[in-house]
């Protein structure tokens, strides 16, 4: 296999690769809870699952958090914008979900208790005009059950 291929497949793999510890792939409610306040949102750049170094105090925070409170669960819900094809807005969507879980469990948080799920395009089949690429919708919200 050439550099350039084994490169693009690593590459791949990491985007788009399945959880590395040991967190649950399901659906995460959105309705308040009892362990619930504001959830806490991580900003993410057009097309990417890479964490912002600002978001890292977030995370932290957020962690911290779930361990004060005692919560049972944290849900990491991915969204993405409704620019691109939508298979691989899922993908990201996912992707970022597993970028923020993975930084919450460095935190010590235990990844048993980690639920990560997505949202990609939350705005389904809508067009929004200009406001598809909003900044607010390519975000991972952390919620604590």
């Amino acid at each position: 296999m050439n550099k350039t291929l084994a490169l693009s497949s690593l590459a791949a793999g990491l985007l788009f690769g399945a959880p590395s510890f040991a967190q649950s792939v399901g659906n995460c409610p959105t309705a308040g809870s009892a362990a619930n306040s504001e959830p806490a949102w991580v900003l993410f750049d057009l097309g990417s699952s890479v964490l912002k170094p600002e978001a890292k105090p977030t995370i932290q925070k957020a962690a911290a958090t779930a361990k004060a409170r005692q919560a049972v669960k944290v849900c990491i819900v991915g969204q993405t914008d409704k620019l691109g094809d939508k298979n691989y807005n899922a993908k990201l969507a996912m992707a970022r979900s597993q970028a923020v879980a993975a930084e919450l469990v460095r935190d010590g948080y235990p990844g048993k208790n980690v639920i990560i799920a997505s949202n990609p395009e939350a705005f389904g089949n809508m067009s929004l005009g200009s406001n598809d690429a909003q900044e607010k919708d390519r975000r991972v919200t952390i919620i604590f059950r």
